[in-house]
């Protein structure tokens, strides 16, 4: 696989990553922000949102991962195989 497959391979999973797990926490802070006055600059909002929050931001982005990993691959020598399937460990 050359350098320019291996970028838009990296190109679409950045577009997925947005467009499916980091949209919706971006929207959802940007409210926080402005009909809730949170306050990025104030540690003390940092902290509750991390308290609050982290737990479930992993969990999406754990079943983010997991969804990617097993969704089918195009291209030679994939065989419409998953990322999964497809690992290779050096």
């Amino acid at each position: 696989m050359d350098s320019s497959t291996q970028n838009c391979h990296i190109e679409h999973l950045w577009v997925k990553v947005g467009s499916q797990f980091a949209r919706c926490w971006c929207a959802f802070f940007a409210q926080l922000e402005c009909v809730h006055m949170l306050d990025i600059e104030n540690p003390l909002h940092i902290w509750l949102l991390h308290t609050l929050f982290l737990n479930d931001i992993n969990h999406d982005y754990q079943v983010f991962w997991e969804e990617w990993n097993c969704h089918p691959m195009d291209g030679a020598g994939t065989n419409n195989k998953s990322p999964l399937v497809n690992l290779k460990f050096y």
